[in-house]
């Protein structure tokens, strides 16, 4: 199917934002304006070598709740849910991997910032 009507359909049933996981090239933020119009956030990805893709969606959800409910904007928000994502998709584990904030931290600066 069309990602863009799906999209515009779920926003049309009472979400202002539509969180859409794109894998390397990170995450879209699709938000909904009071006209009717979607506007489009584009958080890029961290590139990294990947060895188990268990626990990244749980790690970008957890980074990205974070940096929401700390009123950080949805970009940084996205940034921060993709570089915990990132650094478990690093690792040959997963529970036991999820990182600490200085670790995210340390990642992030290591890569440019937010």
């Amino acid at each position: 199917g069309d990602i863009d009507e799906a999209i515009a359909t779920l926003l049309s049933l009472g979400p202002k934002a539509l969180l859409q996981k794109r894998g390397e090239e990170g995450v879209r933020v699709h938000l909904k304006q009071d006209d009717g119009s979607i506007e489009q956030i584009d958080a890029p990805g961290y590139p990294v070598e990947i060895y188990n893709i268990l626990g990244a969606g749980d790690a970008f959800g957890s980074g990205f709740l974070y940096g929401h409910v700390n009123g950080w904007g949805w970009y940084k928000s996205a940034r921060l849910g993709n570089a915990c994502g990132a650094i478990v998709v690093t690792k040959h584990g997963c529970a036991n991997f999820m990182p600490t904030m200085k670790e995210v931290e340390e990642f992030i600066e290591g890569r440019g910032g937010f």
